[in-house]
């Protein structure tokens, strides 16, 4: 996928599947309050849930996995 995830209202698994994106994966994405990095804990048939590691750059520790959309922001892959 080239165009990023914006307003693409797809399921969010079968977004992270095109793009080649799994557990475990980090993906950064701003919606105008700073970036947010999460990372993927599981793909279900159509749910991706994933945790919120960072936020404007401040590390995020309390925060529990749920099901994310990937449609408000053009979410990105980050790292290796």
């Amino acid at each position: 996928m080239t165009g990023g995830t914006r307003h693409d209202h797809r399921h969010a698994a079968d977004i992270c599947r095109e793009n080649g994106w799994g557990v475990g994966t980090r993906l950064i994405a701003d919606a105008g309050f700073g970036p947010t990095v999460i990372r993927i804990t599981a793909l279900g048939t159509r749910v991706m849930l994933a945790r919120m590691i960072r936020h404007n750059g401040v590390a995020v520790g309390h925060n529990d996995e749920h099901a994310w959309s990937l449609a408000g922001r053009d979410w990105c892959r980050i790292g290796g």
